[in-house]
């Protein structure tokens, strides 16, 4: 698929040619706009339309007559995706209890899981079903938990007095027992509505009463009555009186599913003149302990699953122990309650007479998820280990409570979350493995790597490489829709060259080259990796400069370390002296470097010739060709390669001359040898150079033209 990509941040227009089911690497030097392309396939996948639009360039932020906006296009065949970046590893990695965010999901509901998980679920059903639509049930498990929850158990058993419903029945019920003098305030403090009159009332009176004696409803005459109206603030408090409309109302929701005796006792305990006695405590104690035992029951039954049975447990004994006797609950022992239990257990009677195939199929479970587990762990623990990681992990916990633990090998204590022992570099191997885990979960259509390995050493990039990339298809994201954005050419090498045989025909790799805001991919093939000596002679058989050819001959003795008489002879054209000099040897007493033997001077040019034939035989010919400013310019013009035209730049000037420090080191650092790989991307074919580094070359050639004219 061609994805196209436009006006994103730096990029006006990119063309991201991505194969499905092959690891796709695009390899572009850090400012291409590698975490750009990215970040919108992401949010023109998810639909996140505001985050696209955040990717308007600059230029386009303050004047936009067109309209120009972030677009995204040949993504229709990507429904879904997952990325990885430092978001992904600050997000959902190294949490305070686990490893990663929802070890369970990503580690053991597998398809496979899944499907056993579809097939306990035709026999749990047979309970569940019982519980689903049914509001009657809901409400009645609603109720219940409120009525619980408005009570409150100390740890010696008795009513805690800070509880709500405790706080709200220690004094008189004063709805029913209006105190003396606020009878006429009946319909009122007895309505539906009373907590509302009552904060409207004790409003009314705190900001009005002290304007005028007249009522500040009806105007009439209330000096009598002043005393009467602040009563109703002193007797009655706005919360205390709401929580106790509330545990009237639910006892009065409830009513039917009490047994007689113990509705009649709650009429009598939500009515009390004088608050609660002992024995009321006690009374409600009890009534909320069978509440909770009730609800803990029909709860575990709602949900019931293959995990509510632990391994190794006879299910039909456990099935057994969920059947509800109301014997025992005997004040909730009801007709009503009866009715609404009786099916429950009916549908329990019904599992049982199934207790046999669901056990079957509960140890099978159980079985396969036991052995994935342990694969997980070891293979996990394994990439530990061979990338040089002093760490292992286990999933430790029943069912959907199981958890990825990190534990360091020198201890044998699992460690709290880890990202506070965790190196950078651990953070990230431990984080981009989980991530591939998360990928095999959820099955994405594109998985995205945004440069996920740049800051590992060799021996830790082929390790998650081979962990990601290098197993069975089931296992990692081989075979996956896989894009690789990095500024690390190795991945390249690694998976076309060094290791190919691995990787056969898994990579698609490729180039991307930013100019002028244009993204331009250039495929990269195993001919493409070359040594640098095979580089050089490319260079050397081609119709290209005898200044470029030279150009490529000096570092290719370099490379090799041929540092003889050819290459002596190559430093001393490149610095344009008319007299040669030998720096093999060292500086005399006046500090002079010792002239470069005839003789040597002969078998150095001799030497160059056997690369370059059409070169001049003699020296000053040699060095007038590196003298001639106009051509050195000339060539820097023509070249479409930076490599080259920072060695030119190199040539035509004193590179000390160049004022910017970091430009300098840039051309210093090219012009010498790259020592860091064996193989790399040829220079004449890739232009590996950012594109500032060139523009900043282009206005040093041309400061040095000016320079040059004026002179």
């Amino acid at each position: 698929m061609d994805i196209e990509i436009k006006n994103c941040n730096n990029i006006t227009m990119a063309n991201v040619a991505i194969v499905p089911s092959k690891l796709n690497i695009k390899f572009a030097p850090n400012g291409t706009g590698k975490s750009t392309i990215s970040k919108a396939i992401q949010y023109a996948v998810t639909d996140d339309e505001k985050a696209l639009a955040d990717l308007l360039p600059f230029k386009f932020r303050s004047e936009n007559v067109d309209d120009i906006q972030p677009d995204v296009l040949g993504i229709e065949n990507i429904k879904s995706v997952l990325c990885f970046n430092e978001e992904y590893v600050n997000k959902f990695t190294f949490k305070p209890e686990e490893v990663v965010s929802n070890s369970f999901d990503i580690f053991i509901r597998t398809d496979a899981y899944q499907e056993k998980e579809r097939d306990i679920e035709t026999f749990t059903s047979l309970v569940k079903q019982q519980f689903a639509n049914n509001t009657e049930l809901e409400a009645l498990l609603s109720n219940l938990n409120e009525l619980s929850r408005a009570f409150k158990v100390t740890a010696s058993g008795g009513l805690a007095k800070t509880s709500t419903g405790a706080k709200a029945l220690s004094s008189s019920n004063k709805i029913d027992h209006i105190p003396d003098g606020l009878q006429p305030y009946q319909p009122f403090i007895q309505s539906s509505n009373c907590v509302n009159w009552i904060d409207w009332q004790a409003k009314g009176h705190k900001e009005f009463s002290g304007l005028s004696d007249s009522c500040p409803f009806c105007t009439s005459d209330a000096a009598s009555k002043k005393d009467q109206i602040a009563n109703v603030s002193k007797e009655y408090d706005k919360n205390l009186i709401k929580n106790l409309v509330s545990v009237i109302d639910v006892i009065n929701k409830l009513g039917e599913y009490f047994s007689d005796a113990a509705r009649k006792n709650l009429d009598v305990i939500k009515s009390l003149k004088n608050g609660l006695e002992k024995e009321h405590e006690t009374f409600i104690v009890t009534v909320k302990s069978q509440i909770d035992d009730l609800v803990a029951k029909l709860e575990k039954l709602k949900g019931l699953t293959g995990f509510d049975f632990n391994e190794g447990e006879n299910v039909k004994q456990k099935l057994q122990g969920y059947i509800i006797d109301l014997q025992f609950f005997d004040t909730l022992n009801s007709v009503k309650t009866n009715e609404t239990i009786s099916t429950i257990n009916l549908s329990i009677e019904q599992l049982l007479k199934q207790a046999g195939p669901l056990q079957g199929k509960i140890n099978l479970q159980r079985k396969e998820m036991k052995e994935l587990v342990e694969k997980h762990q070891t293979d996990i623990n394994n990439f530990l280990t061979f990338a040089g990681y002093r760490y292992q992990v286990a999933i430790v916990g029943e069912g959907e409570q199981a958890q990825l633990k990190l534990r360091h090998i020198d201890n044998s204590t699992h460690l709290s979350g880890g990202d506070q022992h965790l190196s950078f570099g651990e953070r990230n191997a431990f984080s981009i493995v989980l991530f591939m885990y998360e990928c095999l979960a959820k099955k994405p259509d594109l998985v995205i790597l945004d440069d996920p390995i740049s800051s590992f050493d060799k021996n830790k990039k082929y390790a998650i490489l081979e962990m990601l990339f290098r197993r069975d298809a089931s296992d990692c994201l081989k075979s996956k829709t896989v894009l690789m954005l990095t500024h690390d050419v190795e991945p390249i090498i690694d998976t076309l060259r060094s290791v190919r045989r691995k990787f056969s025909n898994q990579v698609f790799a490729s180039y991307l080259c930013l100019r002028s805001g244009e993204i331009k991919e250039q495929p990269i093939s195993n001919e493409d990796i070359k040594t640098f000596v095979q580089i050089c002679e490319n260079v050397f058989s081609s119709e290209s400069d005898p200044i470029i050819k030279l150009i490529y001959l000096r570092r290719r003795y370099e490379v090799l370390g041929e540092l003889d008489n050819g290459y002596e002879v190559l430093s001393n054209v490149f610095k344009k002296r008319d007299d040669p000099e030998d720096f093999r040897i060292p500086r005399n007493a006046e500090g002079l470097n010792t002239p470069l033997s005839s003789i040597d001077l002969s078998t150095g040019i001799s030497d160059i010739q056997r690369f370059i034939s059409e070169l001049p035989s003699d020296y000053l010919s040699l060095v007038t060709l590196f003298s001639n400013d106009e051509k050195i310019k000339e060539l820097y013009l023509q070249s479409n390669n930076g490599y080259e035209k920072l060695q030119l730049i190199r040539i035509l000037l004193n590179i000390e001359e160049v004022e910017n420090s970091v430009i300098r080191k840039f051309i210093n650092e090219t012009y010498h040898i790259e020592n860091e790989f064996i193989f790399q991307l040829d220079p004449t074919r890739f232009d590996l150079i950012p594109e500032y580094v060139v523009d900043e070359c282009d206005k040093i050639l041309e400061e040095f033209s000016e320079g040059s004219s004026n002179g």
